[in-house]
């Protein structure tokens, strides 16, 4: 699988965002509430995650992330992905779930605002 081409300065694509939602503020405001709610769910499973479910869960992340336009957090989580299997322990896997959680971070400051 080829790695995606998105722009990863963007924190958040609120053109992106609207276009999934048609526009409609208030369920951008929903979407973006899910989203928040949802997401650190979804990096706590990847960062509990076995050898077999990995990829798995780092699918889900970049998903969600991208269906909101959280170019900057799906990037990180699409590498994840295609880093392959991720022991616990490994050196690689911590670096990951370290930029994911930072990035996680500023995409829910960015939401805040």
């Amino acid at each position: 699988m080829a790695e995606s081409t998105w722009d990863e300065k963007v924190v958040l694509d609120r053109g992106h965002l609207n276009g999934y939602t048609g526009g409609d503020r208030e369920l951008a405001k929903q979407v973006l509430e899910i989203f928040a709610d949802n997401a650190p769910g979804y990096l706590d499973v990847l960062s509990a995650a076995d050898c077999d479910n990995w990829r798995s869960a780092a699918h889900k992340l970049k998903g969600a992330a991208r269906g909101i336009g959280a170019w900057r957090l799906a990037r990180a989580a699409e590498r994840a992905e295609l880093m392959g299997v991720a022991g616990l322990g490994d050196p690689k896997r911590e670096a990951v779930l370290s930029e994911l959680q930072v990035r996680l971070e500023e995409l829910l400051v960015e939401i805040k605002s």
